[in-house]
This record gives structure tokens, C-alpha cells and sequence, in this order.
């Protein structure tokens, strides 16, 4: 299984299209990727045994919840299938660069299983909060970084 992990700074073209990564260009499939909406603002970007389980996951809640009929409209509607073109890039649709703010800098980060887009700008803002709270939330799970 392929692992994502660092934080890459991209540039966003005039046409929507980005340079993916090496390092995770290196371990991702031309095609068979899925990009969609993400947490806090970002993108998310799949490997497709990623967006199976994600998908799988989202067609087995029960549609007689309004909450998962939400949920599955919120995310559903928002995902493309994305192919890397012969020069390491995707193009991301017009609307998910909107919904994400982005405008010229892209931030690649790994997430292990996934890789989330941000409007460089966004992840800055976003990283301040969290940094502050690392040290906080580290300390309320159970998983030991050292």
C-alpha cells in the first residue's frame, strides 16, 4: 500500500492545472484518481482503493437519515474522476478551485492514505490553529509519536 506523506508547494495555471508532486506522482496510477471536497476548506485527492472504501462507506448509510442523505449530497456532488496528463499534471474543475480559494500557490499535503489540495493561503490560516492546538490534541489520543 502507498503512503503519502510531506508538504509540496505547487503552482496553479491559468487553466486550472497543477503539478502533482513527484514523491507522490512516484506512487499514484495515471488515472483512476478521484478529486472532491475536503475538510476545512481544502480538496481531497484519492488513489482509487482510497475512493472505493470512501465510496463504499458512503453507499452504505441509510438514505432514510436527512443527515447521511447530507452527507452523501455534500460529497458526492463535488467528486471528479482525474487522470495526470503526460506532463505529472491534474486539472482541477473550475468549481472545486472556487468552493477551495484557490488562486496561484498549491499545497500538497500527504495524509497517508489520501492527499489533500489547499489554496496556500487557506493552509496558512489553517495551520496557525493548529500548530497552537498540537501539543493539546496530541496528548488526547492514544498514539505514541515517540
Amino acid at each position: 500500500m502507498n503512503e503519502y506523506t510531506g508538504r509540496h508547494v505547487h503552482t496553479l495555471d491559468d487553466k486550472g492545472r497543477v503539478s502533482v508532486p513527484a514523491q507522490f506522482r512516484r506512487q499514484l496510477p495515471k488515472d483512476g484518481l478521484y478529486i472532491g471536497k475536503g475538510m476545512e476548506g481544502s480538496l481531497i485527492l484519492y488513489p482509487p482503493e482510497k475512493w472505493e472504501k470512501v465510496r463504499e462507506g458512503l453507499a452504505s448509510l441509510s438514505r432514510n437519515s436527512r443527515r447521511n442523505r447530507d452527507i452523501i449530497r455534500e460529497l458526492s456532488q463535488f467528486i471528479r474522476p482525474v487522470n495526470i496528463d503526460g506532463q505529472g499534471r491534474i486539472s482541477i474543475p473550475s468549481d472545486l478551485i472556487e468552493l477551495s480559494g484557490m488562486q496561484h500557490e498549491v499545497v500538497f499535503l500527504g495524509m497517508l492514505d489520501s492527499i489533500e489540495i489547499w489554496s496556500a493561503e487557506k493552509y496558512r490560516e489553517r495551520s496557525d490553529e493548529q500548530v497552537s492546538s498540537l501539543e493539546d490534541s496530541i496528548e488526547d489520543i492514544d498514539i505514541d509519536i515517540y
